[in-house]
């Protein structure tokens, strides 16, 4: 069957009408019913996210393995930390600092980081026994 053309008299009729305005962004972006995203900052004033390659390639540098066998550790290392946040378990790591689940909502975890200052992070004593002078 053939297209006929529009009716002349329903598009008139469609371009009085008002444009609808486009709603406004929401602050918070739902990915999924149990996550929300919020943004404090762009990605790029804080240098975008590090993925598991820059994490590599970093720990790679600074130890000088060679990117096989880092990318294996990095990947056992991350497997076992997700493993116990899922259990619900805190974790300790000095570097890092004390991470907890505050919130636990099917495959989704809210965890709080309390980061390690300076001297604790390294692991370093503010001072010696018998030095408190």
């Amino acid at each position: 069957m053939p297209r006929t053309p529009k009716d002349s008299k329903k598009s008139a009729a469609k371009a009085d009408k008002p444009a609808k305005a486009p709603a406004p962004e929401p602050a918070e972006k739902a990915v999924t019913p149990a996550l929300k995203v919020v943004e404090t900052a762009a990605p790029e004033a804080l240098g975008g996210a590090m993925k598991l390659k820059d994490l590599v390639d970093s720990v790679s540098a600074a130890t000088g393995g060679r990117k096989p066998e880092v990318k294996k550790t990095v990947e056992a290392t991350l497997a076992a930390l997700g493993e116990a946040l899922a259990r619900g378990r805190a974790l300790t790591v000095p570097p890092l600092g004390k991470l907890r689940v505050v919130k636990n909502k099917g495959p989704a975890l809210t965890v709080k980081l309390r980061r390690a200052d300076g001297a604790k992070a390294a692991g370093l004593a503010l001072a010696d026994d018998g030095e408190d002078g």
